[in-house]
């Protein structure tokens, strides 16, 4: 199979799953009542048929660590469901989400511990701070899901997916990239529903999972690729500049300028070290066997 088919389906299929679930759960009458539901089924069944493309059904468990990302999706998808629990109850997503956060974290950077890559005590830190991090992430973020319609926020989560996948690319890991680059292909198609529907809304699950996956795709290339810490901080930071239009200066904005300001946000956090890392791969023409 050529790398330019691979690379189509890998992104192509996964974006067509979604797009199919979010028309059904939005416009089919009988599934209305479930588009809660059925929102982060969309973003963790597309991200398990990349997955698949990409490396095939590990076994389980995996014999590489980053192949948990596939059995957390499935989790993931639970994980969305219970955040579109009530505001009364929401208290238990939040604290079954850092419950599998953390242990998630745990088995995937277990082996940099146990091979002395990295020491007992820096690796426990840095796993208590990519868990703490991601965790605020999502509870921070997920709101906009429900809060917001349209193409907007799909769009940003577009753009924050394929500016990971260039920047994790050029980071020594396309299998990563590859990844990363799905998750904002399946973002992308709510980009074309919400044109086409402006009341559509990707909810607090659907949102709250994409973020997840991005971030332990991010965490894995900072630990096996060569993702720098600094490059690692600028995209949790992207990402966390997609709920400054939830504080109340920046709700006072026109909702267009509530957009760029956060879209140019992200060409700036991460857009630049993607360029730099790009002159720096073009420079050196580095070969890796990902």
């Amino acid at each position: 199979m050529s790398v330019v088919l691979q690379a189509a389906l890998t992104a192509g299929v996964p974006a067509l799953f979604a797009g199919l679930i979010w028309l059904l759960g939005g416009y089919i009458a009988p599934l209305t009542r479930f588009r809660g539901l059925l929102s982060p089924v969309a973003v963790g069944g597309g991200y398990l048929l990349a997955h698949d493309f990409v490396h095939g059904r590990p076994p389980f468990p995996p014999t590489d660590a980053t192949h948990w990302l596939f059995y957390f999706a499935l989790t993931g998808i639970v994980l969305g469901w219970l955040a579109e629990l009530p505001a009364d109850y929401r208290w238990l997503w939040g604290a079954v989400t850092l419950l599998v956060l953390s242990w998630t974290m745990v088995l995937g950077f277990k082996p940099l511990i146990q091979s002395g890559y990295w020491m007992p005590v820096n690796g426990t830190q840095i796993i208590v701070i990519l868990t703490v991090a991601t965790w605020l992430l999502v509870v921070l973020v997920a709101p906009n899901g429900e809060q917001e319609q349209g193409a907007g926020l799909p769009f940003l989560l577009a753009a924050l997916g394929g500016l990971s996948a260039g920047l994790i690319f050029y980071n020594k890991s396309a299998s990563l990239g590859q990844l990363a680059g799905s998750l904002g292909a399946i973002m992308g198609i709510g980009v074309l529903i919400g044109w086409w529907r402006r009341t559509f809304r990707l909810g607090r699950g659907a949102v709250s999972l994409a973020l997840i996956l991005m971030a332990l795709l991010w965490a894995m290339a900072y630990g096996y690729a060569e993702l720098p810490a600094h490059s690692l901080a600028l995209l949790y930071l992207a990402g966390f500049s997609l709920a400054l239009t939830r504080l109340k200066p920046f709700m006072r904005l026109h909702p267009m300028a509530r957009f760029l300001l956060r879209f140019a946000l992200l060409l700036a956090l991460v857009g630049i070290p993607l360029w730099l890392s790009f002159q720096a791969y073009m420079a050196t023409q580095s070969e890796y066997p990902y």
